[in-house]
């Protein structure tokens, strides 16, 4: 079976409440398909890039699944119902996300 980075890091997001925006929660995402066991370190750097490049593919794809839920809002809802959804979808993640924004401010700056 093959699988693609792209359906593994969707896989991942949900993994990020519990191990973070880690390499550890993208290996463990393969750990939803049948006969799998989780990725070493090794297949985790081919698929998603070396050290800290991986968890910025994580953060990212996070990410763009909040933005693709907000895009699928059933028409008519009110703006303010629309954040009140993207808020939720927040709130698993929530004490990660200072990690979060100084991850992405520190790799920004260098």
């Amino acid at each position: 079976m093959s699988i693609s980075g792209s359906r593994l890091l969707q896989l991942a997001v949900p993994l990020v409440s519990s191990y973070g925006f880690t390499r550890e929660a993208l290996a463990r995402s393969v750990l939803s398909l049948p006969s799998s066991e989780a990725l070493p370190d090794s297949a985790v750097s081919a698929l998603f890039g070396h050290g800290s490049l991986a968890q910025r593919r994580l953060i990212h794809a996070w990410l763009d699944e909040g933005v693709r839920q907000i895009k699928a809002a059933p028409p008519g809802l009110t703006l303010k119902q629309i954040l009140s959804a993207r808020l939720r979808f927040n709130e698993p993640v929530l004490h990660h996300l200072p990690e979060v924004t100084h991850f992405l401010f520190s790799f920004a700056s260098s």
